[in-house]
C-alpha cells in the first residue's frame, strides 16, 4: 500500500507551486520590473532569467508531487528541493555579504528558509 502524503506537506507543495510560478514568471520574463520595484540595479538579466526558469521547474515539480498523493513518488522531489534550498540560501548569504542588496533579498532568503524548514520537517515525518 502506498504511503500517502501528510496534509501539511500537500499544503507546502501547493504554496511552493504558486510562489514558484509567480517568481518564475517575473524573473524569467520581466526581471527589470522586479529589480526596479525593490531598488536593485540589474546588470545581468540572464542570471535572473535562469533563476526564473529554475523557479518554474521547482514549482511545477511541487505540483506533480502534490498530484501524486504518494510519498514514494514525491520523496525524490523533496530531497532535490532540500538540496536546492540549502545551496541557494548559501548563495544568497554570500550575495548579501559581498554586495549591497535591498531588503527584498532578505525576503527571498526568509522564504527559502521557511520552505527548507517545512520540507525538512515533513521529510523526517514521512520517513518515520
Amino acid at each position: 500500500m502506498a504511503k500517502e502524503l501528510e496534509k501539511g506537506l500537500e499544503i507546502v507543495f501547493l504554496i511552493h507551486f504558486i510562489l514558484g510560478l509567480i517568481l518564475g514568471f517575473v524573473f524569467l520574463f520581466i526581471p527589470e520590473v522586479y529589480c526596479n520595484l525593490v531598488g536593485y540595479t540589474i546588470t545581468d538579466k540572464g542570471s535572473f532569467r535562469l533563476i526564473g526558469a529554475a523557479s518554474l521547474a521547482f514549482g511545477f515539480s511541487s505540483f506533480l508531487a502534490y498530484r501524486s498523493k504518494d510519498w514514494e513518488k514525491a520523496k525524490q522531489l523533496v530531497q532535490i528541493d532540500i538540496v536546492w534550498l540549502v545551496s541557494a540560501s548559501g548563495a544568497i548569504i554570500f550575495w548579501i555579504i559581498s554586495e549591497s542588496l535591498p531588503v527584498a533579498a532578505w525576503g527571498i532568503f526568509v522564504m527559502f528558509m521557511a520552505f527548507l524548514i517545512a520540507f525538512g520537517y515533513f521529510y523526517l515525518l514521512q520517513e518515520k
